[in-house]
Protein backbone atom coordinates (compact mmCIF):
# COMPACT_ATOMS: atom_id res chain seq x y z
CA UNK A 1 0.00 0.00 0.00
CA UNK A 2 1.30 3.35 -1.16
CA UNK A 3 0.81 6.46 1.37
CA UNK A 4 1.07 10.35 0.10
CA UNK A 5 1.38 12.29 3.27
CA UNK A 6 0.63 16.19 2.57
CA UNK A 7 1.15 18.60 4.92
CA UNK A 8 0.19 21.87 4.98
CA UNK A 9 1.30 24.28 7.60
CA UNK A 10 -1.73 27.08 6.96
CA UNK A 11 -3.93 28.98 9.46
CA UNK A 12 -7.63 27.73 9.95
CA UNK A 13 -9.64 30.74 10.75
CA UNK A 14 -13.55 31.28 10.68
CA UNK A 15 -13.80 34.81 8.79
CA UNK A 16 -16.68 37.31 9.34
CA UNK A 17 -17.04 38.95 6.44
CA UNK A 18 -20.35 39.77 5.11
CA UNK A 19 -21.00 39.31 1.29
CA UNK A 20 -20.77 35.79 0.68
CA UNK A 21 -23.43 34.60 -1.23
CA UNK A 22 -20.67 32.19 -3.31
CA UNK A 23 -19.09 30.58 -0.21
CA UNK A 24 -20.09 27.11 -0.54
CA UNK A 25 -19.42 24.89 -3.06
CA UNK A 26 -21.03 21.50 -3.90
CA UNK A 27 -19.65 18.92 -5.83
CA UNK A 28 -19.95 14.99 -6.50
CA UNK A 29 -21.78 12.25 -8.64
CA UNK A 30 -23.18 9.15 -7.40
CA UNK A 31 -26.06 9.23 -9.00
CA UNK A 32 -27.64 5.69 -6.70
CA UNK A 33 -26.53 7.30 -3.56
CA UNK A 34 -30.37 8.52 -3.49
CA UNK A 35 -31.34 5.27 -3.16
CA UNK A 36 -28.55 3.81 -1.29
CA UNK A 37 -29.13 4.74 2.47
CA UNK A 38 -25.80 3.01 3.57
CA UNK A 39 -23.39 4.77 1.56
CA UNK A 40 -21.46 6.59 4.24
CA UNK A 41 -19.78 3.33 3.82
CA UNK A 42 -17.68 4.06 1.01
CA UNK A 43 -16.50 7.76 1.54
CA UNK A 44 -15.03 8.06 -2.34
CA UNK A 45 -18.91 8.28 -3.73
CA UNK A 46 -21.63 11.04 -2.34
CA UNK A 47 -20.87 14.69 -1.87
CA UNK A 48 -17.87 16.92 -1.44
CA UNK A 49 -18.89 20.53 -0.06
CA UNK A 50 -16.48 23.53 -0.10
CA UNK A 51 -16.91 26.14 2.35
CA UNK A 52 -14.84 29.31 1.94
CA UNK A 53 -16.31 31.09 5.36
CA UNK A 54 -12.41 28.90 6.68
CA UNK A 55 -9.26 30.30 5.98
CA UNK A 56 -8.37 27.98 4.60
CA UNK A 57 -11.25 26.72 2.48
CA UNK A 58 -12.75 23.56 4.28
CA UNK A 59 -13.32 21.12 2.43
CA UNK A 60 -15.42 17.89 3.72
CA UNK A 61 -17.36 15.10 2.90
CA UNK A 62 -21.39 15.44 3.43
CA UNK A 63 -23.33 12.43 4.33
CA UNK A 64 -26.46 14.23 4.10
CA UNK A 65 -26.36 15.68 1.10
CA UNK A 66 -28.12 13.10 -1.83
CA UNK A 67 -28.62 15.16 -4.78
CA UNK A 68 -26.31 15.07 -7.09
CA UNK A 69 -24.41 17.67 -9.23
CA UNK A 70 -22.82 16.06 -12.23
CA UNK A 71 -23.02 18.90 -14.67
CA UNK A 72 -25.32 21.97 -13.99
CA UNK A 73 -24.08 22.56 -10.70
CA UNK A 74 -25.43 26.14 -8.92
CA UNK A 75 -25.60 27.32 -5.96
CA UNK A 76 -26.44 29.79 -3.14
CA UNK A 77 -25.76 31.38 0.15
CA UNK A 78 -26.67 34.22 2.18
CA UNK A 79 -24.66 36.92 3.04
CA UNK A 80 -23.45 35.50 5.60
CA UNK A 81 -22.24 31.97 3.93
CA UNK A 82 -25.44 29.74 5.18
CA UNK A 83 -26.24 27.70 2.36
CA UNK A 84 -30.18 28.75 0.94
CA UNK A 85 -30.60 26.55 -1.95
CA UNK A 86 -28.85 24.59 -5.08
CA UNK A 87 -29.79 23.46 -8.48
CA UNK A 88 -28.63 20.62 -10.64
CA UNK A 89 -31.03 22.20 -13.66
CA UNK A 90 -33.70 19.98 -13.30
CA UNK A 91 -34.98 20.30 -9.59
CA UNK A 92 -33.82 23.13 -6.67
CA UNK A 93 -33.00 22.20 -3.16
CA UNK A 94 -32.87 24.05 0.04
CA UNK A 95 -30.50 23.93 2.69
CA UNK A 96 -32.58 21.12 4.16
CA UNK A 97 -31.57 19.24 1.04
CA UNK A 98 -35.22 19.00 0.18
CA UNK A 99 -36.76 20.04 -2.88
CA UNK A 100 -38.33 23.21 -3.26
CA UNK A 101 -39.94 22.29 -6.41
CA UNK A 102 -40.03 18.58 -8.11
CA UNK A 103 -39.31 19.49 -11.13
CA UNK A 104 -38.19 22.36 -13.12
CA UNK A 105 -36.65 22.62 -16.71
CA UNK A 106 -39.10 19.36 -18.17
CA UNK A 107 -41.16 18.69 -20.67
CA UNK A 108 -41.70 21.09 -23.95
CA UNK A 109 -39.97 18.39 -26.59
CA UNK A 110 -42.34 16.33 -28.20
CA UNK A 111 -42.03 12.77 -27.33
CA UNK A 112 -40.14 11.54 -23.92
CA UNK A 113 -37.02 10.17 -25.57
CA UNK A 114 -36.31 13.91 -26.97
CA UNK A 115 -36.37 14.82 -23.14
CA UNK A 116 -33.29 16.15 -21.87
CA UNK A 117 -35.14 15.42 -18.23
CA UNK A 118 -36.26 12.38 -18.59
CA UNK A 119 -32.64 11.38 -20.05
CA UNK A 120 -31.07 12.21 -17.09
CA UNK A 121 -33.23 10.74 -14.54
CA UNK A 122 -32.29 7.54 -13.32
CA UNK A 123 -35.15 6.89 -11.41
CA UNK A 124 -38.35 4.97 -12.78
CA UNK A 125 -41.89 5.47 -12.38
CA UNK A 126 -42.42 5.82 -8.94
CA UNK A 127 -38.96 7.42 -8.12
CA UNK A 128 -37.53 10.57 -10.08
CA UNK A 129 -33.70 10.45 -9.48
CA UNK A 130 -32.59 13.65 -11.38
CA UNK A 131 -28.80 13.48 -11.76
CA UNK A 132 -28.54 16.91 -13.33
CA UNK A 133 -28.02 18.47 -16.31
CA UNK A 134 -24.50 16.98 -18.40
CA UNK A 135 -22.15 19.52 -19.63
CA UNK A 136 -21.31 22.97 -17.45
CA UNK A 137 -22.18 26.64 -16.54
CA UNK A 138 -25.59 24.97 -17.32
CA UNK A 139 -28.12 26.66 -14.60
CA UNK A 140 -27.45 29.51 -12.21
CA UNK A 141 -29.08 31.32 -8.98
CA UNK A 142 -29.15 34.97 -9.21
CA UNK A 143 -30.57 37.14 -5.94
CA UNK A 144 -33.74 39.74 -7.37
CA UNK A 145 -35.38 41.85 -4.73
CA UNK A 146 -36.12 39.26 -2.53
CA UNK A 147 -36.51 36.24 -4.22
CA UNK A 148 -34.30 34.25 -6.27
CA UNK A 149 -34.08 33.02 -9.82
CA UNK A 150 -32.53 29.53 -11.23
CA UNK A 151 -32.28 30.04 -14.82
CA UNK A 152 -31.23 27.18 -17.12
CA UNK A 153 -31.45 25.79 -20.57
CA UNK A 154 -32.63 23.19 -22.15
CA UNK A 155 -31.70 20.25 -25.05
CA UNK A 156 -33.32 18.60 -27.59
CA UNK A 157 -31.78 15.37 -28.03
CA UNK A 158 -33.91 14.60 -31.34
CA UNK A 159 -33.14 18.30 -33.29
CA UNK A 160 -29.47 18.01 -31.34
CA UNK A 161 -30.10 21.60 -29.71
CA UNK A 162 -30.51 23.72 -27.33
CA UNK A 163 -33.53 25.03 -27.96
CA UNK A 164 -34.87 26.98 -24.54
CA UNK A 165 -33.35 29.03 -21.91
CA UNK A 166 -35.95 29.70 -18.86
CA UNK A 167 -36.30 30.30 -15.38
CA UNK A 168 -38.46 29.30 -12.01
CA UNK A 169 -38.42 32.06 -9.32
CA UNK A 170 -38.60 31.23 -5.31
CA UNK A 171 -38.52 32.57 -1.75
CA UNK A 172 -36.62 31.35 1.10
CA UNK A 173 -38.41 33.72 4.31
CA UNK A 174 -38.74 33.54 8.05
CA UNK A 175 -42.13 32.54 6.44
CA UNK A 176 -41.02 29.97 4.23
CA UNK A 177 -37.80 28.80 5.52
CA UNK A 178 -37.78 25.75 3.39
CA UNK A 179 -38.27 27.95 0.48
CA UNK A 180 -41.42 28.66 -2.21
CA UNK A 181 -41.74 28.03 -5.47
CA UNK A 182 -43.54 31.29 -7.30
CA UNK A 183 -42.72 30.31 -10.51
CA UNK A 184 -41.91 27.51 -12.96
CA UNK A 185 -40.05 27.04 -16.08
CA UNK A 186 -40.72 30.71 -17.40
CA UNK A 187 -39.67 30.93 -20.90
CA UNK A 188 -37.50 33.51 -22.00
CA UNK A 189 -37.46 35.62 -25.38
CA UNK A 190 -34.17 34.13 -27.02
CA UNK A 191 -34.06 36.26 -29.68
CA UNK A 192 -32.25 33.97 -32.13
CA UNK A 193 -33.20 33.44 -35.82
CA UNK A 194 -32.50 29.98 -37.32
CA UNK A 195 -30.43 29.45 -34.79
CA UNK A 196 -30.18 27.63 -31.30
CA UNK A 197 -28.50 28.23 -28.05
CA UNK A 198 -25.40 27.66 -26.45
CA UNK A 199 -24.26 25.34 -23.87
CA UNK A 200 -23.03 28.15 -21.47
CA UNK A 201 -24.97 30.90 -19.21
CA UNK A 202 -22.97 33.20 -17.08
CA UNK A 203 -24.00 36.73 -15.31
CA UNK A 204 -22.25 40.18 -13.61
CA UNK A 205 -23.74 42.31 -11.90
CA UNK A 206 -25.57 45.65 -13.63
CA UNK A 207 -23.93 48.68 -13.35
CA UNK A 208 -26.93 49.86 -10.93
CA UNK A 209 -25.69 47.41 -8.45
CA UNK A 210 -29.29 45.70 -8.43
CA UNK A 211 -29.61 44.19 -11.26
CA UNK A 212 -27.84 41.49 -13.14
CA UNK A 213 -26.83 41.06 -16.83
CA UNK A 214 -26.97 37.54 -18.15
CA UNK A 215 -24.68 36.24 -20.73
CA UNK A 216 -25.10 33.75 -23.55
CA UNK A 217 -24.20 32.69 -26.89
CA UNK A 218 -25.87 30.85 -29.91
CA UNK A 219 -24.71 27.46 -30.50
CA UNK A 220 -21.93 28.66 -32.84
CA UNK A 221 -20.72 31.14 -30.51
CA UNK A 222 -20.83 33.78 -33.46
CA UNK A 223 -23.52 35.66 -31.23
CA UNK A 224 -23.07 37.23 -27.60
CA UNK A 225 -27.01 37.43 -26.41
CA UNK A 226 -27.28 39.90 -23.46
CA UNK A 227 -30.12 39.63 -21.11
CA UNK A 228 -31.42 41.87 -18.17
CA UNK A 229 -32.54 40.00 -15.21
CA UNK A 230 -34.79 42.67 -12.44
CA UNK A 231 -37.77 42.30 -10.62
CA UNK A 232 -40.03 42.07 -13.72
CA UNK A 233 -38.11 39.16 -15.25
CA UNK A 234 -35.47 38.75 -17.83
CA UNK A 235 -35.61 40.82 -21.05
CA UNK A 236 -33.08 40.48 -24.45
CA UNK A 237 -30.97 44.05 -24.63
CA UNK A 238 -28.74 43.23 -27.04
CA UNK A 239 -27.45 40.66 -30.08
CA UNK A 240 -23.75 41.01 -31.12
CA UNK A 241 -21.27 39.13 -32.91
CA UNK A 242 -18.02 37.98 -31.48
CA UNK A 243 -16.38 36.35 -33.95
CA UNK A 244 -15.24 36.84 -37.67
CA UNK A 245 -15.34 32.86 -38.57
CA UNK A 246 -17.74 31.14 -38.19
CA UNK A 247 -17.52 27.89 -35.93
CA UNK A 248 -18.44 24.27 -37.50
CA UNK A 249 -19.91 22.76 -34.10
CA UNK A 250 -20.87 23.88 -30.89
CA UNK A 251 -17.87 25.59 -28.86
CA UNK A 252 -17.32 23.61 -25.17
CA UNK A 253 -15.52 26.04 -23.22
CA UNK A 254 -16.22 28.59 -20.40
CA UNK A 255 -17.37 32.40 -20.00
CA UNK A 256 -16.43 34.47 -17.04
CA UNK A 257 -16.12 38.00 -16.08
CA UNK A 258 -13.00 40.39 -14.51
CA UNK A 259 -14.22 40.74 -10.82
CA UNK A 260 -13.98 44.61 -11.39
CA UNK A 261 -16.92 44.02 -14.09
CA UNK A 262 -14.83 45.27 -16.73
CA UNK A 263 -13.55 42.13 -18.76
CA UNK A 264 -15.33 39.37 -20.39
CA UNK A 265 -13.84 36.57 -21.31
CA UNK A 266 -14.64 32.98 -23.06
CA UNK A 267 -13.06 29.47 -24.67
CA UNK A 268 -14.42 28.73 -28.04
CA UNK A 269 -13.50 25.57 -30.13
CA UNK A 270 -13.53 23.53 -33.46
CA UNK A 271 -13.26 26.42 -35.74
CA UNK A 272 -14.51 25.93 -39.36
CA UNK A 273 -12.38 23.60 -40.83
CA UNK A 274 -9.75 22.37 -38.62
CA UNK A 275 -9.06 21.27 -34.84
CA UNK A 276 -8.78 24.30 -33.32
CA UNK A 277 -9.87 25.82 -30.02
CA UNK A 278 -9.16 29.55 -28.17
CA UNK A 279 -10.51 32.39 -26.19
CA UNK A 280 -12.04 35.94 -26.53
CA UNK A 281 -11.18 38.67 -24.43
CA UNK A 282 -13.62 41.93 -24.74
CA UNK A 283 -14.10 45.13 -23.08
CA UNK A 284 -17.78 44.73 -21.18
CA UNK A 285 -19.98 47.34 -20.31
CA UNK A 286 -21.99 47.33 -17.55
CA UNK A 287 -24.23 49.89 -18.11
CA UNK A 288 -25.98 48.80 -21.37
CA UNK A 289 -24.75 45.15 -21.78
CA UNK A 290 -22.12 45.75 -24.77
CA UNK A 291 -19.08 44.09 -25.27
CA UNK A 292 -15.97 46.22 -27.54
CA UNK A 293 -12.51 45.21 -28.56
CA UNK A 294 -12.36 41.72 -28.86
CA UNK A 295 -9.19 39.84 -28.78
CA UNK A 296 -8.52 36.50 -29.90
CA UNK A 297 -5.98 34.00 -29.73
CA UNK A 298 -6.14 30.53 -31.42
CA UNK A 299 -4.68 27.83 -29.62
CA UNK A 300 -4.28 24.64 -31.10
CA UNK A 301 -4.15 22.13 -29.02
CA UNK A 302 -5.17 18.17 -28.62
CA UNK A 303 -8.50 18.26 -26.29
CA UNK A 304 -10.71 21.12 -28.26
CA UNK A 305 -12.14 21.95 -24.34
CA UNK A 306 -11.03 25.14 -21.83
CA UNK A 307 -11.67 27.42 -19.40
CA UNK A 308 -11.24 31.03 -18.63
CA UNK A 309 -10.59 32.74 -15.18
CA UNK A 310 -9.62 36.09 -13.78
CA UNK A 311 -6.84 36.74 -10.84
CA UNK A 312 -9.12 38.38 -7.57
CA UNK A 313 -7.39 41.95 -8.45
CA UNK A 314 -7.93 41.26 -12.39
CA UNK A 315 -4.83 42.32 -13.30
CA UNK A 316 -4.47 38.51 -15.07
CA UNK A 317 -6.27 35.90 -17.00
CA UNK A 318 -5.78 32.52 -16.85
CA UNK A 319 -6.48 30.47 -19.91
CA UNK A 320 -6.21 26.44 -19.64
CA UNK A 321 -6.83 23.96 -22.58
CA UNK A 322 -6.13 20.57 -20.81
CA UNK A 323 -2.36 20.31 -21.73
CA UNK A 324 -1.17 24.10 -20.42
CA UNK A 325 -2.24 26.99 -18.33
CA UNK A 326 -1.52 30.57 -20.24
CA UNK A 327 -1.04 33.87 -18.21
CA UNK A 328 -2.33 37.69 -19.68
CA UNK A 329 -1.24 40.68 -18.78
CA UNK A 330 -4.82 42.86 -18.74
CA UNK A 331 -2.88 46.18 -18.04
CA UNK A 332 -0.50 44.93 -21.13
CA UNK A 333 -0.60 47.48 -24.30
CA UNK A 334 -0.72 44.03 -26.57
CA UNK A 335 -2.71 41.18 -24.20
CA UNK A 336 -2.49 38.90 -26.43
CA UNK A 337 1.72 38.82 -27.33
CA UNK A 338 1.88 39.03 -23.29
CA UNK A 339 0.88 35.21 -23.21
CA UNK A 340 3.20 33.29 -20.82
CA UNK A 341 3.05 29.85 -20.03
CA UNK A 342 3.03 28.79 -16.46
CA UNK A 343 2.18 25.43 -16.34
CA UNK A 344 2.17 22.29 -18.70
CA UNK A 345 0.12 19.34 -17.84
CA UNK A 346 2.32 16.53 -15.97
CA UNK A 347 0.47 13.29 -16.92
CA UNK A 348 -0.67 12.60 -13.50
CA UNK A 349 -3.66 10.22 -13.40
CA UNK A 350 -6.01 9.35 -10.36
CA UNK A 351 -7.06 5.61 -9.58
CA UNK A 352 -10.17 4.89 -7.41
CA UNK A 353 -9.33 2.76 -4.21
CA UNK A 354 -12.82 0.47 -5.43
CA UNK A 355 -11.33 0.00 -9.13
CA UNK A 356 -9.04 -3.25 -8.06
CA UNK A 357 -9.97 -5.45 -10.52
CA UNK A 358 -9.04 -3.75 -14.04
CA UNK A 359 -8.31 0.36 -12.52
CA UNK A 360 -8.58 3.20 -14.99
CA UNK A 361 -6.50 6.07 -14.02
CA UNK A 362 -8.38 9.60 -14.92
CA UNK A 363 -6.19 12.65 -15.52
CA UNK A 364 -5.77 15.66 -13.30
CA UNK A 365 -5.16 18.12 -16.33
CA UNK A 366 -6.58 21.88 -16.75
CA UNK A 367 -10.17 21.94 -17.90
CA UNK A 368 -12.62 24.42 -16.36
CA UNK A 369 -11.71 27.16 -13.52
CA UNK A 370 -13.10 29.21 -11.02
CA UNK A 371 -11.90 32.12 -8.79
CA UNK A 372 -12.70 30.98 -4.96
CA UNK A 373 -13.11 34.12 -2.61
CA UNK A 374 -9.90 33.10 -0.87
CA UNK A 375 -8.12 34.85 -3.90
CA UNK A 376 -7.06 31.36 -5.79
CA UNK A 377 -8.19 29.85 -8.75
CA UNK A 378 -9.70 26.70 -8.52
CA UNK A 379 -8.66 23.97 -11.64
CA UNK A 380 -10.78 21.32 -12.64
CA UNK A 381 -9.79 18.60 -14.81
CA UNK A 382 -12.43 17.02 -17.72
CA UNK A 383 -12.02 13.63 -17.38
CA UNK A 384 -15.19 11.66 -16.75
CA UNK A 385 -14.70 10.80 -12.99
CA UNK A 386 -12.00 11.76 -10.58
CA UNK A 387 -11.20 13.44 -6.76
CA UNK A 388 -8.69 15.44 -7.65
CA UNK A 389 -7.91 19.10 -8.24
CA UNK A 390 -5.21 21.70 -9.22
CA UNK A 391 -4.72 25.45 -7.22
CA UNK A 392 -3.14 28.81 -8.84
CA UNK A 393 -2.15 29.53 -5.51
CA UNK A 394 -0.67 33.15 -5.98
CA UNK A 395 -3.21 34.28 -8.99
CA UNK A 396 -1.92 37.72 -8.66
CA UNK A 397 1.81 36.76 -9.35
CA UNK A 398 3.18 37.14 -12.93
CA UNK A 399 4.79 34.13 -14.40
CA UNK A 400 5.35 30.94 -12.88
CA UNK A 401 5.58 32.67 -9.12
CA UNK A 402 1.75 32.57 -9.36
CA UNK A 403 2.04 28.84 -8.07
CA UNK A 404 0.52 26.64 -10.17
CA UNK A 405 0.24 23.47 -7.86
CA UNK A 406 -0.62 20.46 -9.83
CA UNK A 407 -3.32 17.45 -8.22
CA UNK A 408 -2.76 19.07 -5.01
CA UNK A 409 -6.96 18.74 -3.97
CA UNK A 410 -7.95 15.78 -3.33
CA UNK A 411 -11.74 15.79 -2.85
CA UNK A 412 -13.96 13.79 -0.51
CA UNK A 413 -15.58 11.93 -3.34
CA UNK A 414 -15.51 11.92 -6.96
CA UNK A 415 -17.20 14.46 -9.40
CA UNK A 416 -17.84 14.81 -12.78
CA UNK A 417 -16.90 17.55 -15.26
CA UNK A 418 -18.18 20.33 -13.58
CA UNK A 419 -17.58 23.89 -11.96
CA UNK A 420 -19.71 25.67 -9.68
CA UNK A 421 -21.63 28.83 -11.74
CA UNK A 422 -21.89 31.74 -9.80
CA UNK A 423 -21.58 34.90 -10.29
CA UNK A 424 -18.90 38.07 -8.28
CA UNK A 425 -21.14 38.95 -6.27
CA UNK A 426 -18.69 41.61 -4.61
CA UNK A 427 -18.85 43.97 -7.59
CA UNK A 428 -20.52 47.09 -6.53
CA UNK A 429 -22.02 49.79 -8.83
CA UNK A 430 -20.43 51.97 -11.27
CA UNK A 431 -20.66 55.17 -9.41
CA UNK A 432 -20.89 58.33 -11.12
CA UNK A 433 -21.88 56.76 -14.37
CA UNK A 434 -25.55 57.09 -16.58
CA UNK A 435 -26.79 53.90 -14.97
CA UNK A 436 -25.92 54.82 -11.34
CA UNK A 437 -29.68 55.82 -10.76
CA UNK A 438 -30.47 53.78 -7.65
CA UNK A 439 -28.49 55.70 -4.86
CA UNK A 440 -25.74 52.95 -4.20
CA UNK A 441 -22.35 53.15 -3.22
CA UNK A 442 -19.27 51.65 -3.03
CA UNK A 443 -18.12 51.43 0.45
CA UNK A 444 -15.11 48.81 0.58
CA UNK A 445 -14.53 45.95 2.60
CA UNK A 446 -11.09 45.03 3.79
CA UNK A 447 -10.33 41.55 3.18
CA UNK A 448 -7.09 39.40 3.22
CA UNK A 449 -5.71 36.22 3.54
CA UNK A 450 -1.49 35.29 4.38
CA UNK A 451 1.04 32.93 3.64
CA UNK A 452 4.60 32.17 4.88
CA UNK A 453 7.21 32.30 2.31
CA UNK A 454 8.35 28.64 1.61
CA UNK A 455 11.99 29.33 2.47
CA UNK A 456 11.62 31.74 5.21
CA UNK A 457 8.77 31.07 7.74
CA UNK A 458 9.26 34.94 9.18
CA UNK A 459 8.43 35.87 5.46
CA UNK A 460 4.63 36.81 5.11
CA UNK A 461 2.90 37.24 1.58
CA UNK A 462 -0.32 39.34 2.29
CA UNK A 463 -2.95 39.16 -0.86
CA UNK A 464 -5.62 42.20 -0.38
CA UNK A 465 -9.18 40.11 -1.05
CA UNK A 466 -10.69 43.58 -0.44
CA UNK A 467 -14.22 44.38 -1.96
CA UNK A 468 -16.33 47.32 -3.29
CA UNK A 469 -13.70 49.57 -5.15
CA UNK A 470 -11.32 50.36 -2.85
CA UNK A 471 -9.18 52.77 -3.88
CA UNK A 472 -5.80 52.99 -0.86
CA UNK A 473 -4.87 50.69 1.14
CA UNK A 474 -2.95 50.75 4.57
CA UNK A 475 -1.43 48.11 6.15
CA UNK A 476 -0.47 47.80 10.11
CA UNK A 477 1.99 44.60 10.62
CA UNK A 478 1.55 44.77 14.49
CA UNK A 479 5.50 45.29 15.08
CA UNK A 480 5.80 48.82 15.23
CA UNK A 481 7.36 48.88 11.52
CA UNK A 482 5.93 51.57 9.23
CA UNK A 483 2.68 51.36 7.89
CA UNK A 484 2.82 50.21 3.81
CA UNK A 485 0.13 51.72 1.11
CA UNK A 486 0.78 48.29 -1.04
CA UNK A 487 -2.00 46.50 -2.44
CA UNK A 488 -0.18 43.05 -1.97
CA UNK A 489 3.07 43.59 0.48
CA UNK A 490 5.55 40.90 1.97
CA UNK A 491 6.39 41.73 5.21
CA UNK A 492 9.74 39.98 7.23
CA UNK A 493 9.41 39.59 11.32
CA UNK A 494 12.21 39.94 13.12
CA UNK A 495 11.50 38.05 15.77
CA UNK A 496 8.66 35.31 16.76
CA UNK A 497 5.94 35.98 18.27
CA UNK A 498 1.89 36.81 18.03
CA UNK A 499 0.70 39.89 15.88
CA UNK A 500 -2.22 42.00 15.09
CA UNK A 501 -2.21 42.69 11.69
CA UNK A 502 -5.19 45.55 10.44
CA UNK A 503 -5.60 46.29 6.64
CA UNK A 504 -7.92 49.29 6.47
CA UNK A 505 -9.29 50.46 2.65
CA UNK A 506 -10.91 53.56 1.48
CA UNK A 507 -12.61 55.59 -1.42
CA UNK A 508 -14.50 58.72 -1.53
CA UNK A 509 -17.30 57.08 0.41
CA UNK A 510 -15.73 55.17 3.63
CA UNK A 511 -13.14 53.33 5.53
CA UNK A 512 -12.94 50.04 6.38
CA UNK A 513 -10.65 48.16 8.38
CA UNK A 514 -10.03 44.39 9.48
CA UNK A 515 -7.86 42.80 12.00
CA UNK A 516 -6.48 39.18 12.00
CA UNK A 517 -4.25 37.64 14.46
CA UNK A 518 -0.66 36.16 13.26
CA UNK A 519 1.06 33.56 15.30
CA UNK A 520 4.71 32.71 14.24
CA UNK A 521 7.26 30.16 15.85
CA UNK A 522 6.90 30.36 19.33
CA UNK A 523 4.61 32.99 21.00
CA UNK A 524 6.41 35.31 22.83
CA UNK A 525 8.49 38.59 22.02
CA UNK A 526 11.48 36.11 21.10
CA UNK A 527 12.77 33.28 19.54
CA UNK A 528 12.70 31.11 22.79
CA UNK A 529 9.19 32.03 23.81
CA UNK A 530 6.58 28.82 24.88
CA UNK A 531 5.42 26.60 22.45
CA UNK A 532 1.94 26.69 20.58
CA UNK A 533 -0.38 24.19 20.85
CA UNK A 534 -1.90 23.78 17.36
CA UNK A 535 -5.19 22.71 16.02
CA UNK A 536 -4.47 19.75 13.76
CA UNK A 537 -6.41 17.90 12.02
CA UNK A 538 -6.43 14.89 9.99
CA UNK A 539 -8.26 13.60 6.93
CA UNK A 540 -8.86 10.56 6.13
CA UNK A 541 -8.94 8.61 9.14
CA UNK A 542 -8.38 5.65 8.95
CA UNK A 543 -6.18 6.48 5.68
CA UNK A 544 -5.90 4.09 2.47
CA UNK A 545 -3.58 6.39 -0.11
CA UNK A 546 -3.60 9.76 0.59
CA UNK A 547 -3.42 11.70 4.12
CA UNK A 548 -4.24 15.33 4.66
CA UNK A 549 -2.56 16.93 7.79
CA UNK A 550 -3.84 20.75 8.63
CA UNK A 551 -2.02 22.30 11.13
CA UNK A 552 -4.14 25.63 12.27
CA UNK A 553 -3.47 29.11 13.73
CA UNK A 554 -0.19 28.62 13.84
CA UNK A 555 3.06 29.13 11.46
CA UNK A 556 6.13 26.97 12.84
CA UNK A 557 9.57 27.48 12.63
CA UNK A 558 9.88 23.69 12.31
CA UNK A 559 8.65 20.72 13.41
CA UNK A 560 8.35 16.84 13.45
CA UNK A 561 5.85 14.42 12.58
CA UNK A 562 6.19 10.65 13.21
CA UNK A 563 3.81 8.33 11.36
CA UNK A 564 3.08 4.64 11.81
CA UNK A 565 1.54 2.25 9.92
CA UNK A 566 -0.93 -0.25 11.35
CA UNK A 567 1.06 -3.23 12.31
Amino acid sequence: MRTVLALLFILHNTLAFTQKEDHIWLLGDEEFDIILPDRAADTTRGATNFDFSYDPVRIYYDPNRLWDLAGGNCSISDKDGKLQAYSNGQVIINADNEPIADTINYGNQPSWFCNEWEINNYGNANMAIPVGLLGWQRAIILPVGDQYYAIYNSWDYCTNSYFRLAYSSFIISNEYPDGKLLQRDVEVNIGLVNDTLGTTIYSVKHGNGRDWWLITFNRAQTILLTYLVDISGIHLVSQQPTFTERKSRAGIGQITISPNGKMLSWYFAYLLGQDASGFCVADFDRCDGTIRNIRSKILTTPDLAGGVSFSSDSRYLYVCNAISILQYDMSATDIIGSQTEVAQYDGYKYYFPYDTIDPIGFRVNFFLMKLGPDGKIYVFPNSANNRMISVINNPIEKGISCDVRQHSVLLNTGFTRTVPNMPEYRTGPLDGSACDTLGIDNHPVAKYRYDPDTLDYRRIWFTDLSYFRPETWSWDFGDASPRSSERHPRHTYAHSGTYTVCLTVSNENSSNTTCRTLTIGPSGTGDTGPAVTAVISLFPNPVEDYLLVTLGEYIPEHGQMVLYDIS
